[in-house]
């Protein structure tokens, strides 16, 4: 019965919509910039947190395994499992039918004379059984191919890799690929969209079995495979049939345990954690802050879809104003109330409907635009964010959601209209209008509200980033480039490596327009390896285990290039050789760790992989940023490439100019040195800084778009009230005005009275904020949750857009002609 009576009322609605193009195009506009802003957070919250990962059957049954560890120098607690540890993860559990891993890597692919860095993961053979996941054409590993070091150059690509590096080949399994240097047989092509198990891998992957490592794998760090101190390994497995997670940990847990127990210099402290496959999809320790983040921004968007219900919701309590007397001679006809009630709610699913079509429209543009914001680093690929069944049912769910929000007051409103009113002449001054404008007062108090605090997030959010990029990095930024070099990708030693690296800053140096050229292990900011450190002093003393801290490997002049000012004693020079005593250089952050009362210059200490190799501290230098802006100082220890070759890493170029003219040349002065070795992630530093802001500033540019449209709501909002209460007193400021009444104070009446209910929204507004806003101190920084600057600031700037969206009507107000309003009454 109900469905036949909305398929009756849905035409009719839409014909009532049609004969109001003012009211229907605001509606619909409104609803369609709420949902569609809606829509365009849920389709990237749908392409990270909701999507499983293609081509894995049962992945609710696949756990990632990581080792905890709280020694690490960020301040993190999870981190990969060593290589070591993993295999007797795996040999001593009955909890897991079987235990995969895998290591990402870049490798050197020449193709057609050409060299380019692809990406690439160095694999157990069991890796795709273990995810059930089967290859489209070929074949995946076999178990015989973890054996026999060297002996199984084979290959598995990805499906984007084979279209878009391929061509599309069908005949690609048996095709040559020339990795590093060395033939690898492709035998499979992974199915459509898979790249892993990680979401921000490209979609463009080579797998390679464990077995090829001495091919891929840069010699100085094959000692991985052998030391459970190094934390590389990203192991994976599927749980036996019946085994719950929390008991999968509990075992797991326990092996570790054993072996804290038999290995422990090696694994005191350390622990295993078990994580699903979609949460360690996004990274071992981003997932919470990631989660957060989403819940923010969705938080957000959801109260700017209540303004706009809450807006409409006013229109519509007008508009039924103007319908009370066609709702009263429908009941004096014999129409109940429910059926009046259907119309009214039908006319509202009309509106949401087409609101919805149109956040459809705004969720697909909106989606394209912020994707292109992207940093050059993330891939088109990278993710997903195609408007998929779930998304287009989101906006379905919450179009109909929308529709009963802000239709149904005003329609239970006008469905019970008081009949000797509605057919009087004039009904204003009645009971039911009285109590329609209270309603609508409160709805725009409420509304005022949800906008502050709409703001007030966006507000934090954008002084958190201004804040941000006022902090100093710690080395000079500007006209400073660099880009990567991978050295064992074409067979380097050490001698011919370090040789290599002294002819590239030679011929940097010699470019016109270059100041100066070193080498780093590590880019100025983006992290490196952790070692474990022991102090000499500290040797033996069991209360004072080593912490890890970040490493880099440099050349003399790199302080000089980068910027990184000298504090105390020496940076490293060309007499720090293999044949003197080892020397490193610390920042201040190192100096507080490890020797807080005492002077470290001149003290000394070793690497626990390192038992006999003891280094002296010979400098101290300042902080940097080593992650990412806003970090608390990390501990940092530079090491002289004289003494630690190490194949691959960055060369830093400063120049006296605009750094991006002067990339190419010197590139080029490079590349002459080896014309297949792949010179890759080219960069200003000022770029990379600002691709370490990213996802921050993506975050306040949302927020701060977001916030423009709760305040644009609000004002709108409360410019309907005005207006329709200016319109409803027409009468009563006719008899004012006729009685002596000046312009001056009509406009105060009429303005005061819009500025209480502002005034009231905005009170409100507050003290909700006040509670929302603690749950953001751990996505802000520099900035309190409760900033007065920004609380005090964004309640001025919404009274002030209050006040002028009150002063308009009030000013229309103040024309009105005494004697027309008599002869109209």
């Amino acid at each position: 019965m109900m469905g036949t009576l909305f398929r009756q009322d849905l035409p009719f609605a839409a014909r009532m919509l049609v004969k109001n193009p003012g009211l229907t195009t605001v509606a619909v506009l409104s609803l369609g910039l709420a949902i569609g802003a809606n829509t365009t957070v849920f389709t990237g919250i749908n392409a990270l947190f909701l999507s499983p990962i293609p081509g894995v059957e049962e992945p609710s049954r696949v756990y990632n395994l990581y080792t905890t560890e709280n020694r690490l120098a960020s301040g993190e607690t999870r981190a990969p499992v060593s290589f070591l540890n993993y295999r007797d993860l795996g040999e001593q559990n009955n909890i897991f039918s079987d235990l995969a891993v895998f290591l990402p890597l870049p490798v050197s692919m020449v193709r057609e004379g050409e060299p380019e860095q692809v990406n690439a993961q160095l694999v157990s053979a069991n890796y795709f059984r273990v995810l059930s996941v089967s290859a489209i054409r070929g074949r995946t590993f076999v178990a015989e191919e973890d054996e026999g070091l060297g002996g199984h150059p084979v290959a598995v690509v990805s499906h984007s890799f084979w279209q878009n590096r391929l061509g599309g080949d069908p005949e690609v399994v048996g095709t040559t690929l020339t990795l590093n240097s060395h033939p690898f047989t492709v035998v499979g092509v992974s199915p459509p969209g898979f790249k892993g198990t990680i979401s921000f891998f490209g979609a463009e992957q080579i797998w390679i079995p464990l077995s090829m490592r001495n091919e891929v794998v840069p010699a100085n760090f094959l000692n991985f495979f052998e030391s459970r101190r190094a934390l590389a390994f990203s192991p994976f497995g599927r749980l036996n049939p019946g085994v719950s997670a929390s008991r999968a940990e509990l075992a797991m847990q326990a092996i570790a345990a054993r072996l804290e127990e038999e290995y422990p210099e090696d694994n005191e402290g350390r622990g295993v954690a078990l994580a699903s496959l979609s949460d360690g999809a996004l990274g071992i320790n981003q997932r919470n802050t990631l989660v957060l983040g989403g819940t923010v921004i969705m938080a957000i968007v959801g109260l700017v879809l209540l303004i706009a219900c809450v807006n409409l919701a006013n229109l519509l309590l007008a508009r039924g104003m103007a319908r009370s007397r066609e709702m009263g001679i429908r009941v004096a006809l014999g129409a109940s109330r429910g059926r009046i009630l259907t119309q009214l709610v039908s006319e509202s699913v009309v509106l949401a409907g087409l609101g919805g079509a149109v956040g459809l429209l705004i969720a697909y543009w909106g989606t394209g635009v912020i994707w292109a914001l992207r940093p050059t680093f993330v891939t088109a690929d990278t993710l997903d964010l195609s408007l998929d069944w779930r998304v287009l049912g989101f906006t379905v769910a919450i179009s109909l959601v929308t529709g009963l929000l802000f239709g149904l007051l005003p329609s239970i409103q006008a469905s019970r209209p008081d009949i000797h009113e509605a057919l009087k002449v004039n009904v204003r001054g009645s009971s039911a209008s009285l109590t329609r404008s209270r309603l609508r007062s409160a709805l725009v108090i409420g509304e005022v509200s949800l906008a502050l605090i709409t703001l007030i997030g966006s507000g934090l959010f954008l002084r958190s980033m201004n804040e941000a990029l006022e902090v100093d990095p710690g080395f000079e930024v500007e006209n400073l480039f660099v880009f990567f070099m991978n050295l064992a990708s074409r067979g380097y030693g050490p001698e011919e490596g370090r040789q290599f690296y002294a002819e590239a800053i030679e011929r940097s140096e010699a470019t016109p327009g270059v100041v100066s050229a070193a080498y780093s292990a590590n880019f100025p900011i983006g992290g490196g390896f952790q070692r474990t450190v022991i102090p000499e002093e500290q040797e033996g003393d069991p209360e004072r285990r080593g912490l890890l801290s970040q490493t880099n490997i440099v050349t003399p002049n790199y302080f000089e290039t980068v910027g990184i000012p000298l504090v105390r004693g020496r940076v490293l020079s060309d007499l720090d050789r293999e044949d003197v005593q080892l020397a490193a250089v610390i920042n201040e952050a190192t100096a507080r760790r490890y020797w807080p009362d005492v002077d470290p210059l001149g003290r000394r200490f070793r690497f626990i992989d390192e038992p006999d190799q003891y280094r002296e501290v010979v400098g101290i230098v300042g902080n940097t940023v080593v992650t990412q802006l806003g970090e608390a100082p990390q501990p940092v220890i530079y090491l002289p490439l004289a003494q630690n070759y190490n194949p691959f890493g960055a060369l830093n170029v400063r120049t006296a100019s605009d750094p991006d003219a002067l990339m190419g040349p010197v590139m080029r002065e490079v590349q002459a040195l080896d014309s297949q070795l792949p010179l890759t992630f080219q960069s200003t530093v000022e770029d990379i800084l600002g691709q370490s802001l990213w996802p921050r500033r993506l975050a306040a540019q949302l927020l701060a778009a977001f916030g423009l449209l709760a305040l644009s709501l609000a004002a709108v909002g409360i410019y309907g009230i005005m207006s329709y209460s200016t319109s409803q007193r027409t009468r009563e400021i006719g008899i004012r005005m006729a009685v002596g009444a000046g312009q001056g104070g009509v406009l105060r009446m009429v303005v005061r009275q819009g500025m209480m209910i502002a005034g009231a929204g905005v009170l409100l507004g507050l003290v909700l904020a006040a509670g929302f806003t603690r749950f953001l101190s751990g996505l802000l920084f520099g900035v309190s949750p409760l900033d007065p600057v920004t609380f005090g600031g964004i309640a001025l700037l919404l009274l002030g857009v209050a006040f002028l969206a009150t002063y308009v009507p009030a000013r229309r107000a103040t024309r009105i002609d005494p004697m027309v309003t008599f002869r109209t009454e």
